[in-house]
C-alpha cells in the first residue's frame, strides 16, 4: 500500500510531465497560449539563440509559424527529481521540422534541463535551459505520394485548426472504409 506522500509524489511528477507534453502540444501546433500557459510569469528561458523570458519565449517560438509546413517534438528519458515545491526536471527531444524556404528539414536533438516550481498546487518551468547535442538539415523531397495519404485525410495544421482542438466525439474516418490496397499501392510500382 502506498503511503499519502508516496501518492502526492507519484500525482507530482504526473503533473510534470503534463506539463511537458502540454508545452510540446503548444510549440508543434504554434500556439503561443498553450505555451505560456506551462511557464510562470517571472520564468526564464534559454533555447540558445533566444534568452529571455518564458512567457516572451511562446511569441518568440510561434514566430516561425508562417516559415515551416510542420514542427513535431518528441520527448522522452524524463527525469524528475522533486524537492519540496520545486523539481529538476530533464527530458530528451527530437525536434523534426519542415521549412518553406528555403525548401529544407532539419532535425535537431537536445535536453530541456527545467526547474520547475508548485504554486497554489500547480506545476510550471520557472527556469528552462535548453542543450542542444546535434542538428542536420537536407533538402525537402516531398515524399507524401509515398505514403498514400489522401487530400482528405486529417492533416496536421497549427492552432485553434488542428484535429487536436476539435471535436473529439465528432472526429469521423475521413474516408471509411478504405481498402487496405490502396494505402500500399505506391510501394508496388
Amino acid at each position: 500500500m502506498l503511503s499519502d506522500s508516496q501518492l502526492q509524489e507519484l500525482y507530482d511528477k504526473q503533473k510534470l510531465h503534463e506539463n511537458l507534453m502540454l508545452y510540446a502540444r503548444g510549440i508543434d501546433r504554434f500556439d503561443a497560449e498553450l505555451i505560456k500557459s506551462t511557464y510562470w510569469p517571472d520564468s526564464a528561458d534559454d533555447h540558445g539563440g533566444f534568452i529571455g523570458p518564458g512567457q516572451d519565449w511562446a511569441e518568440a517560438g510561434c514566430a516561425w509559424r508562417e516559415k515551416v509546413y510542420n514542427c513535431n517534438h518528441h520527448v522522452s528519458n524524463v527525469l524528475i527529481e522533486l524537492d519540496g515545491n520545486q523539481a529538476k526536471r530533464e527530458s530528451m527531444y527530437l525536434n523534426v521540422v519542415n521549412q518553406k524556404e528555403p525548401a529544407v528539414s532539419w532535425a535537431h536533438g537536445g535536453r530541456y534541463r527545467d526547474l520547475c516550481e508548485k504554486r497554489d498546487g500547480e506545476w510550471r518551468v520557472l527556469n528552462r535551459v535548453v542543450v542542444w547535442d546535434w542538428c542536420e538539415h537536407w533538402p525537402r523531397s516531398g515524399g507524401w505520394e509515398m505514403c498514400a495519404v489522401p487530400q482528405k485525410s486529417n492533416w496536421g495544421r497549427f492552432s485553434p485548426n488542428d484535429p487536436i482542438y476539435q471535436n473529439w466525439a465528432d472526429s469521423l474516418p475521413t474516408d471509411f472504409p478504405r481498402p487496405i490496397a490502396e494505402y500500399f499501392a505506391p510501394f508496388n510500382k
